[in-house]
């Protein structure tokens, strides 16, 4: 028995549609930045290295941070250090909300790269959690001129990302379940 055209045609397979890997992103709130800011001036002011962390959420790929968590820790004008406790604090701020801590950020004192220091202290690492490098104490944010950013990818590490896979969002966030 032969098929009707018509149904033939309705039955056929529809081609698969050719898809590019997504690129990377970091996704940042205007709101974010600025709380990022605000939370790095204390040590710009100091001329010690800052550091805090972006809640948000990630897929792996793309991380979208919204909220930031500024951790109590001792610094340096070279370093900065991090306790388990505070730790322990920022975890628990994100649980709150339903949200991942999805990036560390630090200034450094000049030129912002992965030291081995910085490869050695980021001790978070999973599918699309970040590492963001501010240079000179952080004195251009709200710009993030001359900024290094990466991605941790599995089966790849760090991976640096380029000026425009850092991206400022309008908007506040964090959107939960109870909030929308």
């Amino acid at each position: 028995m032969k098929l009707p055209a018509w149904l033939r045609r309705w039955l056929k397979p529809t081609p698969a549609l050719r898809t590019h890997p997504r690129r990377p992103k970091i996704i940042m709130t205007r709101t974010c930045l600025d709380a990022l800011t605000e939370a790095l001036r204390p040590s710009l002011e100091r001329r010690h290295e800052g550091v805090a962390y972006l809640l948000g959420r990630t897929d792996g790929i793309v991380t979208l941070a919204t909220t930031v968590f500024a951790p109590a820790a001792r610094t340096t004008s070279g370093s900065f250090h991090v306790d388990a406790r505070s730790m322990a604090v920022c975890m628990q701020a994100a649980g709150a909300h339903e949200l991942q801590i999805v990036a560390q950020v630090h200034t450094h004192p000049g030129q912002a790269y992965h030291s081995d220091g910085d490869v050695d202290g980021a001790r978070i690492r999973y599918p699309g959690y970040a590492s963001i490098v501010i240079p000179d104490y952080g004195v251009h944010l709200p710009q993030l001129d001359g900024i290094a950013a990466y991605l941790w990818r599995e089966g790849v590490g760090w991976q640096m990302l380029g000026a425009n896979d850092v991206i400022i969002i309008p908007g506040a966030g964090p959107w939960t379940r109870v909030n929308g």
